[in-house]
């Protein structure tokens, strides 16, 4: 299935007296980010927790936001850590001692120590409140892959359709490219006429100009690769998984052979009917950066 990269997933759980919510979002990202606030106390968790999305997203930044508190009304869960407090205080008693001058200590110099203040109480049955945290999160994460799968069917959808607008695109220049040489012979003699006076070269000669004007039109190999590239494209947003990569490079493919359509054709309809072609590949790419 394709999966988007964009979604939010929130869960909310109670147990033995605590309560923990687990908000995720996740963005666009070139690579896999995961980022995680975590109550003061347990930053330990960070990296389970980091391993636990890891193996269920290959791409996105996701931004994690864990809160934890007592149940019920009037509980407090924070807590001074007085021994680290003592700890801040024999230190800045030593510098007034060394430098023989005041120091000061504000308000909120206090607050930006670690683990100044601390979760109160959870550390006396760690692994029932760790548990609660790592089932929050885990429920969390399941909802955002559900609305990422849910807006990947809206993208598998939308990239279809640009890609069979491209195909038809393809079909319409067919023949359209398929008459240049004739084209070009006509409006050939056309000119020798208008410009000779009446003294037109022989037919072998004619026929070669127009030889050499079809091998530089010729846009089989172009249109034949194209054929190929879309079958592929198609192919992968069917079967779905983590192909987002792999569609940034197809795409990249695709416009590449656009670009050498528009080089070689210059019948006004071709050319036109380029430019719609690459406004489709556009619209794809834009939507493929999306895609997990």
């Amino acid at each position: 299935m394709i999966r988007s990269m964009t979604g939010f997933g929130r869960a909310e759980n109670t147990r033995g007296g605590w309560r923990c919510s687990a908000e995720l979002r996740s963005v666009n990202g070139r690579y896999l980010d995961v980022r995680m606030r975590l109550p003061i106390g347990l930053n330990h968790m960070e990296d389970a927790l980091r391993k636990l999305i890891q193996a269920r997203c290959e791409r996105g930044r996701i931004d994690g936001t864990i809160t934890l508190a007592p149940e019920g009304e009037g509980s407090s869960a924070l807590a001074l850590n007085l021994p680290l407090l003592q700890s801040y205080r024999a230190i800045v008693q030593e510098l007034r001692s060394v430098l023989d001058e005041p120091v000061h200590a504000s308000l909120g110099d206090l607050l930006g120590i670690r683990e100044l203040i601390r979760v109160k109480g959870w550390e006396e049955e760690p692994e029932r409140v760790e548990a609660l945290v790592h089932g929050t999160v885990e429920e969390a994460l399941t909802e955002l892959l559900a609305m990422r799968c849910t807006e990947g069917v809206a993208l598998r959808d939308a990239l279809l359709e640009h890609a069979t607008i491209v195909r038809r695109l393809c079909e319409e220049m067919k023949p359209l490219t398929d008459q240049l040489p004739a084209l070009y012979a006509q409006r050939l003699r056309d000119n020798l006429a208008r410009l000779s006076d009446g003294v037109m070269p022989g037919d072998e000669r004619i026929l070669q100009e127009v030889t050499i004007f079809a091998d530089r039109c010729d846009v089989t190999e172009e249109f034949a690769r194209l054929g190929i590239h879309l079958d592929h494209l198609q192919q992968m947003l069917r079967d779905g998984g983590a192909v987002g990569r792999k569609l940034e490079f197809l795409l990249q493919e695709l416009q590449r052979e656009a670009n050498t359509l528009g080089v070689k054709s210059s019948d006004a309809q071709v050319s036109a009917r380029v430019i719609d072609m690459k406004s489709e590949i556009e619209k794809l790419r834009e939507q493929v950066h999306n895609i997990e």
